[in-house]
Formats: C-alpha cells, structure tokens, sequence
C-alpha cells in the first residue's frame, strides 16, 4: 500500500486523502525524482530519520509565503534546502496528508501507486529571498 516501509503507527490516524494544490522546495528550476525523496532517503546517515513517521513523507505547504517562511528558517539553522518554488498538485490517489493549520505545512505520505517523477510542477520560479 506504501511507497515506503513506513514505521509502526505511521502515517497518523489524522492523515487523510485530500485533492489540494500546494508548494514545494525544490533543488532547482527543472524538478527531478530527488525533489520528492523523504528525508530517510536523502539522509540515509541520520539514523533518527529511519524511525521519524515525518522522515517517510515529502513536504508542502498550503501558500507560497509560508514555503518561503519554512526556506528562510532553514537557511538560519544553515541548511539549504532548495532554491526554487513550484506549485504541485497533490490527489487522493497519490496517498494520506497531514497538516499543522500553524506552519501551514502538509507531509505526504505516498501510496505505492505513486512515483515521483510524476510530480507535475506549474509556475516553478527562483525563491525570492526578499
């Protein structure tokens, strides 16, 4: 049912299918496969990640200036984590989300069924840091 082996108890109950647009991070302007790997994959040297429930999913967000928020706040702890914004469409077809209404943040957690190279990507534009 899972893209990945995901801990026990995760996803959360909370996590619901749900057809939304939201905004993703992404590396550069042209989206490959690694924009959408879970932090366990890109990371498979933290050991804290493999039993994360939150390390298995990928991020959005629900608005452009909160994505833009999350980047700079990343940039402070020293981590870059993209340097472009693309709005994606996420279905319920592509698996279960969560969201925190605060950071206006959403986690995936994706269905076998989805890949992730087939992501579509509209208005993909360089972060604005301003």
């Amino acid at each position: 049912m899972w893209k990945e082996k995901l801990p026990i108890n995760c996803p959360p109950s909370s996590a619901i299918e749900l057809d939304f647009e939201a905004y993703r991070i992404l590396k550069s302007e042209k989206p490959n496969e690694e924009d959408f790997l879970p932090y366990v994959y890109l990371h498979p040297e933290n050991e804290r990640y493999k039993t994360l429930c939150e390390a298995y999913a990928i991020s959005s967000f629900d608005s452009e200036n909160n994505a833009i928020k999350a980047w700079k706040g990343a940039l402070k702890r020293g981590k870059n984590i993209g340097t472009h914004i693309a709005k994606v469409e996420i279905s319920t077809s592509d698996g279960k989300n969560d969201f925190n209404p605060k950071s206006g943040h959403f986690s995936t957690w994706l269905f076998e069924s989805k890949n992730y190279d087939t992501f579509e990507c509209l208005n993909t534009k360089l972060i604005d840091a301003h």
